[in-house]
């Protein structure tokens, strides 16, 4: 790698610790721990399958094609984003700046892209495509997400900026392919 990659790559690296920091000062002063971790675990999995199952039941030929544009949708999606993490290795923010530990214990080792993220961002996508009257909170929910990762300490900036790609990519993809 040229002198001129390693330098920007490194002012990178700079600049996602200092917004690192400066997010997890505002959350320190603001005390939301309990909030933010509520906000990530609405990110698990869990309320995906209840969004699907719900929207399903009341709206079935919408949340039908829903449910089969999400289930390819993260069928593309886990291995991408597994591949990317194994690839990158990225350490985790608090093994980067050692002051601040994490708030939850993260499910793997590396942090980009941001999982939660990526599927936030899909099924903020896919949602959105059915739905278009709730683009706007869906889309929010889903930022909340990839900030409460922040917040959380275990993801950087930049590793919801990877995931909130990955994600909206991912469901356009699977919106090309079954969304007709």
């Amino acid at each position: 790698m040229s002198k001129f990659s390693t330098n920007s790559l490194q002012r990178l690296a700079d600049i996602d610790a200092r917004l690192f920091l400066a997010i997890n000062k505002l959350h320190r002063h603001l005390q939301l721990e309990r909030l933010v971790r509520f906000i990530s675990f609405t990110g698990d999995g869990h309320f995906y399958v209840v969004l699907g199952v719900a929207l399903a039941f009341f709206y079935p030929d919408a949340g039908q094609k829903l449910q089969w544009v999400a289930l390819l949708g993260f069928t593309i999606e886990l291995p991408i984003y597994w591949a990317l993490k194994n690839a990158f290795r990225r350490r985790r923010p608090f093994n980067v700046v050692q002051a601040l530990a994490p708030l939850l214990k993260p499910s793997d080792e590396f942090s980009f892209p941001s999982g939660h993220t990526a599927a936030a961002f899909m099924m903020a996508c896919c949602v959105s495509a059915f739905f278009p009257s709730v683009a706007i909170p869906v889309y929010l929910w889903a930022s909340l997400i990839g900030l409460s990762r922040v917040m959380l300490r275990v993801h950087f900036l930049s590793d919801i900026l990877a995931g909130m790609v990955l994600g909206t990519s991912v469901a356009l993809i699977s919106l090309s392919f079954l969304a007709g």
